[in-house]
């Protein structure tokens, strides 16, 4: 903020000095002016009285007086003064003669005495063509018409430097709430945004750390629910296998049902039942608490998708030198959820990314009747086909995930978010290929 207001005073100083500028100029326009009108009325007064001397002003013939001092030496008097200071036109009324001239004055017209001696003769009134005041209209126009554009650049300055990165900035960090986010904001030499691009992209890698985190927590977490619950589910099945022998009397000497036995062991056994029945309900909590996820359909158009593709990925493989490719035809809409559809996306590239060989993605967008189709593949090793059917499973990671960082988590969110979205997930080997398909049905998800 304190680089806004220096410029914003640096902006009222130059006003300031450009009224005062102006201001100046006109002053000066206006005084030269004048004075320079007032020099050639004086001078052809001064001529006039020359010719009218020892003469009668009574019997002087006043347009022949004009015309020999004034119009004759037209000519002479613009080029000594300049056509815009001399007079327009020039009257001339002599005492003592009636010859109708209509006296009056302003800022165009200025009225000298004809004196003989110290006897004043007559009055001549000189016309000007234009009011001085028009330099200072002309000026003031000028000015206005710079401000004008002055204004116009620093309106085009201030959206280049404010409005247009805000915008681009505006919905980063509600993408970056969401997951959606893989590219961080470039450095930027703003000095408004500078700050702000600073603080979310390290927003960012605490989010990122503390996602990671969360997720290496929940696999300890799974690990160690998965093998507490192996551990008691044994031990409860053999004590429900032994109440039910109790409870038939085989352990009996004489193989007699006795029915303290058989009631305490009916007990045993639902006890038993109750044991198992908290160890599904556990194991289903451990592997549902990992993931949670509500979709909001709502409709949008496949460019979205292509937009978010080259938004988020663009950049960084072309830094990476990973060619991207994405092919569709058309633009039709899409009625599901676009934030489930790109947290599916980020995963579906992250892996082509780590478990590519760098020579290329490839995105296919295409639509039949059934519904809407995302391919994401990439060249490379790809698993065994006997591993393809556990890719999709909580915390399992396939063989060629050796020394690859990951959770075993990504593609199993991907594909619950995709059921919940009334579609699924399927991947697809072949020679040096691995292809990901996210299928979307052809309707809002219900």
């Amino acid at each position: 903020m304190k680089a806004y207001w220096i410029r914003m005073l640096r902006m009222l100083l130059l006003f300031g000095a450009a009224a005062f500028a102006v201001r100046t100029v006109c002053s000066r326009l206006t005084n030269n002016s004048f004075r320079a009108r007032n020099i050639v009325a004086q001078r052809i007064t001064h001529e006039i009285e020359v010719w009218l001397e020892g003469a009668d002003p009574s019997q002087a013939d006043a347009d022949t007086v004009i015309g020999q001092v004034f119009t004759a030496r037209r000519a002479e008097w613009d080029g000594l003064y300049g056509a815009e200071n001399s007079p327009d036109t020039v009257h001339l009324m002599l005492f003592g003669q009636e010859n109708g001239m209509k006296m009056y004055g302003g800022s165009d017209v200025q009225v000298c005495g004809i004196y003989a001696g110290e006897t004043m003769i007559g009055i001549a009134e000189y016309r000007f063509s234009g009011n001085v005041q028009d330099h200072m209209r002309t000026a003031v126009d000028i000015c206005i018409g710079l401000c004008a554009l002055f204004l116009l650049g620093y309106g085009l300055y201030l959206y280049k430097i404010l409005a247009e990165p805000f915008h681009r900035l505006s919905d980063y960090p509600e993408r970056l709430s969401k997951g959606m986010i893989t590219e961080k904001l470039p450095d930027s030499e703003n000095p408004f945004f500078g700050q702000y691009v600073w603080g979310i992209n390290m927003l960012s890698d605490k989010l990122e750390h503390d996602r990671q985190v969360q997720q290496h927590s929940m696999i300890e977490r799974e690990q160690f629910v998965t093998t507490l619950v192996h551990g008691i589910k044994t031990p409860a099945a053999n004590i429900k296998l032994l109440s039910e022998a109790i409870a038939t009397g085989l352990y009996d000497p004489e193989g007699k049902i006795n029915e303290k036995d058989a009631e305490l062991a009916d007990q045993i056994g639902q006890q038993a039942d109750e044991i198992e029945a908290i160890i599904s309900r556990v194991v289903k909590e451990s592997t549902t608490a990992v993931f949670d996820y509500d979709p909001d359909a709502k409709p949008f158009y496949r460019s979205e998708i292509v937009r978010f593709l080259d938004d988020e990925y663009a950049n960084r493989l072309k830094v990476s030198r990973i060619p991207l490719t994405v092919e569709y035809e058309g633009n039709p809409m899409v009625r599901s959820d676009f934030d489930g559809i790109c947290r599916i996306l980020r995963q579906l590239m992250d892996n082509a990314i780590k478990y590519g060989d760098g020579t290329g993605i490839t995105v296919r967008l295409t639509k039949n009747e059934e519904g809407h189709f995302i391919t994401v593949s990439n060249r490379g090793e790809p698993l065994p086909e006997g591993e393809v059917h556990f890719v999709f499973n909580s915390l399992w990671r396939g063989s060629n995930a050796a020394g690859i960082k990951g959770s075993g988590i990504g593609l199993y969110e991907a594909r619950l978010i995709a059921k919940k979205l009334g579609g699924d997930i399927r991947m697809q080997t072949a020679a040096h290929e691995t292809a990901v398909t996210l299928f979307l049905p052809d309707g809002a998800v219900i």
